[in-house]
Order: structure tokens, then sequence, then C-alpha cells
């Protein structure tokens, strides 16, 4: 996560800037991980109430068929944060291109798996794609780090967590930026990658939690750790940035986009 609070980028109405952290996943002093800690928490702050009727130059889209276990699913992932939070509508990114950059010291298969995730969420997204940079002024910051340091990183990280993000957007729900930190001692490489997976994805607008799917990276306990995509979660990932959502839609406009099949 960043050093340090970014500001919001200066907005006609600041006063409707939000922030947002979430927290990742924790494991016993030996480095094994418990079997029943939720895996990410979330902290928010309420932000303005979303309008419900879509704006006249949003774009027109083929309604995406999904199937309703699917979009139940995308209801309790993509709406809202763990704690704290009172809003119940989409966030995400609306650049073409999401810069990431690499700070502390990650391992040869810490960046191995970093690229992976890369390919595997840009091969399911038609809006948004992530890309790896070495540029200062990248959109998310990836920190792999001692859990010692968490706090000096990211002010709003909170306590025994091995994994956290914290985001930062819009009046309009759109993310403007991000900060992602990884335990980089006391967890093993797979661990570790579990948790760059999951972070990085929950940092572009899935931010919640469910203890229902096991196999899913959003799965709300430590033990399964998956390190790749399940099929439900490929779903969400091609929902939320295939362009028929966007960001502030409810429930309702979610359900009014797409075509349950």
């Amino acid at each position: 996560m960043r050093s340090r609070r970014v500001p919001l980028r200066r907005l006609a109405l600041a006063s409707l800037a939000l922030t947002l952290a979430l927290a990742g996943c924790t494991t016993h002093d030996d480095g094994t991980p418990p079997t029943d800690v939720p895996a990410t928490a979330a902290l928010g702050t309420p932000g303005p109430s979303p309008s419900t009727t879509p704006t006249a130059d949003k774009p027109k889209t083929p309604k995406p068929k999904i199937d309703r276990a699917a979009l139940n699913y995308f209801f309790k992932i993509a709406l809202g944060a763990e704690y704290g939070d009172d809003i119940h509508v989409v966030t995400r990114w609306m650049k073409p291109v999401v810069t990431v950059r690499v700070a502390g010291k990650p391992s040869a298969a810490d960046r191995d798996c970093l690229g992976r995730v890369v390919s595997d969420f840009n091969r399911l997204t038609a809006t948004t794609d992530l890309k790896l940079t070495t540029s200062a002024t990248a959109d998310i910051r990836v920190h792999f780090a001692p859990v010692s340091r968490f706090k000096s990183l990211e002010p709003n990280y909170v306590p025994d967590n091995d994994g956290f993000f914290h985001v930062d957007w819009s009046a309009g729900y759109i993310i403007t930026n991000a900060n992602v930190l990884i335990r980089t001692t006391g967890i093993s490489p797979r661990i570790r990658c579990h948790l760059i997976r999951e972070e990085l994805t929950q940092s572009t607008g899935l931010m919640r939690d469910a203890d229902d799917h096991p196999s899913s990276v959003f799965y709300g306990q430590y033990w399964s750790a998956p390190t790749r995509y399940s099929a439900l979660d490929q779903k969400l990932i091609k929902l939320l940035y295939g362009g028929a959502i966007q960001p502030g839609d409810t429930k309702k406009m979610i359900t009014a986009a797409v075509t349950v099949s």
C-alpha cells in the first residue's frame, strides 16, 4: 500500500471524496494459516447516495449473459465493503490501462505470481487492463514487506493481517488509486501467491468476501487459499469489466443491465 495517504484528485465537490480500506489474511506465529479466520475485512466511509438514473452518455453495451448463481455472488462481492461502510454500489476503475508498480523485496516467485495474476485478469476484461510499470505515478502500488512495516506503509492498516489493500474513489465511485500490502516473512510462497491474487483483484472493485465458495479467491476463510481464479471468479471479473456495469450501479441497475441465463 501507499507509504502515505494520497489525497483524492481535486474535485468541484471535494467534500464528497471517499476512502476505503480492506484487510487481508492472518496466520499463526509459525506461519501456518488458521482454520477459522476470515480472509479479509474492510473499513470504509459512507458515501453519497448513488443516482438511480443512468447518465446520458453511458455506453450502450449488449447485455451480458450470466447465470443466477454467479449474479448473486457478484452482488455479495462487488457491492460495498466488509465493515464500516453503508454503500451498496459498484466501484471500479474506468481507465483503459491501470498501472501497477512493485515496491519492497519480492522474491522471484512473487514476481512470477504477480505476472500471472496480471495476465489472467487481462484475459478476462474488455474495458480495463493492468500493466506492470516502474513509474512512480503508478495507479496501484504493491508493497512486499514484513508485517512490522505495514503500518508505516499504510496508516489504515489493521493489525494481524498478512495481506491488505486500500483504495480511494471519487464522488462518482470511480477508483482513483490503490495500495496493496503483501507479507514477505513467516508465510509460505503459496500463501503469499494467494494473497497477491486476492488483494490485487479486490483492489479493482471486487472488495468483499463470502463463505460459500472455498475455491474462490474471495473465500472468507484462510485455509483454502486458492492461487488461481475459479470459474465463478472469472465470471465476476468479466461482468465488472465487460462494459455493461458502471461505477455507482445499484443491485437493481445491475439486474437490468444483464440477461440472467
